[in-house]
Parts: structure tokens; sequence; C-alpha cells
């Protein structure tokens, strides 16, 4: 029970957080900062790019890694 409440708990936060990463990437307004995820990002192209891509991979490994955890789980048990 508990290992699906974490499970669900990260898919959430994998999903909030490449939410947020699409939200910067699609930004338009340059030469102003962005509040984002408790961060202050400057809206220049380089770091609109940067901290984007890095919220998606991240967003992507919070969204993937209960489907991992399963596998090793699984693998665990089967030894």
């Amino acid at each position: 029970m508990k290992r699906a409440v974490v499970f669900f708990i990260m898919i959430i936060a994998g999903l909030i957080v490449t939410e947020q990463a699409i939200d910067i990437l699609t930004t338009r307004g340059r030469g102003e900062s962005i509040y984002k995820m408790g961060m202050l990002i400057p809206a220049q192209d380089f770091y609109l790019y940067l901290y984007g891509s890095i919220f998606l991979l991240i967003g992507i490994l919070l969204i993937l890694s209960p489907l991992l955890f399963r596998k090793f789980f699984i693998a665990k048990k089967s030894v």
C-alpha cells in the first residue's frame, strides 16, 4: 500500500514538473525574469531552453521511475 502511494505521488510530481517545463519552454516574454518552481529564471533564450529542458528531463524521470522501480522489485523477488 505504501509503495502504491509513493508511486502515485512520483507520477503526479512528474506531471507537475513536466507541465512547468513546457510552460518555461513556450514562454514568449523576453528580457524579464519569470518565477517557476521556486526559482527566478532569466527570460533569455539560453536560460529558458536550459531550465526548460532540465525540468523536462526531471519530469520524465519522475514519471518513469515507478516503472523502473517496479521492474527492479520484480527482478529482486525472482532471484
